[in-house]
């Protein structure tokens, strides 16, 4: 089973190549085709899959062009599950992700970590 993983997120960046740049570092996220499926697609779209995902499940999308197409695309805080938690927490950190302390949610322990745009990811073990 893979480290991590989530159904989908979606962020709406500044800069999507060090966006995309800084999953794939961080995560080994590999970047995908954009499924014809997923809504209201722009040009910068960027699809990425956590590893052990059999589809795409990150929608990086660049926020200029969402105010522009009057898209409602809002940066809610993005949720990453993890099978450790400690684990998960020193793999980042080898990564060179600002990883935050982990913390005891009392039903779950979680972390949170910063991406390259300073947007918090919160990474929750796996309920």
């Amino acid at each position: 089973m893979a480290l991590f993983y989530t159904d989908f997120l979606s962020l709406a960046c500044s800069n999507v190549q060090t966006e995309k740049q800084w999953w794939i570092t961080a995560f080994e996220a590999k970047e995908t085709k954009v499924p014809v499926n997923w809504d209201c697609p722009l040009p910068s779209d960027v699809a990425l899959k956590l590893p052990g995902a059999d589809q795409p499940n990150i929608l990086l999308s660049d926020r200029a062009e969402i105010e522009r197409a009057g898209y409602d695309r809002q940066n809610n805080r993005p949720l990453v599950f993890c099978t450790n938690v400690k684990k998960a927490h020193e793999y980042l950190r080898g990564k060179h992700a600002t990883a935050d302390p982990i913390q005891d949610g009392g039903d779950t322990q979680f972390f949170e970590v910063h991406d390259a745009e300073g947007n918090i990811i919160e990474i929750c073990k796996e309920p």
